[in-house]
């Protein structure tokens, strides 16, 4: 299952993403902000708590056992919640709310890879965040 911002140039590389990781079938959850909504203090408490109960429930029936948590450069969410922040403040606090998204999934017993999206020359490519 991959979870990731709405941004609509992002989806086509995500799914060639989860291909290449050797997923055949796709399970997403694509919201603005993504793996960010894990964060109630960003987020708030209401969308954070739907966005790990829809989570879990995905996780729970579908039998998944790996989340790609991706967050992308340029995201209108952070801009929204972060004005004026500089483009590697902005990437600090994705980093950091990707690592506090897999650490709300990992008592859901799933392998969690968190990625960047970034566009280089007009093509997307994902850096892996440890």
């Amino acid at each position: 299952m991959a979870i990731y911002c709405s941004d609509g140039r992002f989806t086509d590389a995500v799914e060639e993403l989860l291909h290449s990781l050797g997923h055949a079938r796709l399970d997403t959850m694509t919201l603005p902000g993504g793996p960010a909504l894990f964060n109630a203090w960003l987020a708030g408490m209401s969308e954070s708590m739907t966005v790990s109960a829809s989570a879990r429930f995905l996780i729970e029936s579908h039998a998944i056992r790996r989340v790609i948590l991706i967050a992308h450069e340029g995201c209108g969410f952070y801009r929204k919640h972060f004005p004026g922040a500089t483009a590697a403040d902005v990437r600090k606090h994705q980093e950091d709310d990707l690592r506090r998204a897999a650490q709300a999934l990992k008592h859901m017993a799933v392998v969690v890879l968190l990625y960047v999206a970034v566009i280089d020359d007009g093509h997307v490519r994902f850096e892996r965040v440890p």
